[in-house]
């Protein structure tokens, strides 16, 4: 094999590691992110299910009525969630 078909090789085995690396770190970042923000929204349904229980040892609520169809309509509409047909 010519010294220059050795340079050429190494050159290109060179690059597939550099964008390799570059792959692997942009995955990582990702990960990272993505667990923070999974550990954000875990500690904010954390907060509120102290806050309804809470409200529920407080007597302020009871189950029937944290189970009834209008308070689950109520959260349903506040989290999102909407009829297609516009009712």
């Amino acid at each position: 094999m010519s010294e220059q078909k050795r340079n050429r090789i190494a050159a290109a085995i060179t690059v597939n590691v550099i964008l390799l690396i570059v792959v692997l770190v942009a995955v990582l970042i990702y990960q990272m992110v993505y667990l923070a923000a999974v550990s954000s929204k875990e500690k904010q349904i954390e907060a509120e299910i102290a806050y309804y229980q809470q409200l529920i040892n407080e007597g302020k609520l009871d189950l029937e009525t944290l189970q009834s169809d209008e308070y689950l309509m109520e959260l349903a509409l506040k989290y999102g969630f909407y009829f297609p047909d516009g009712k």
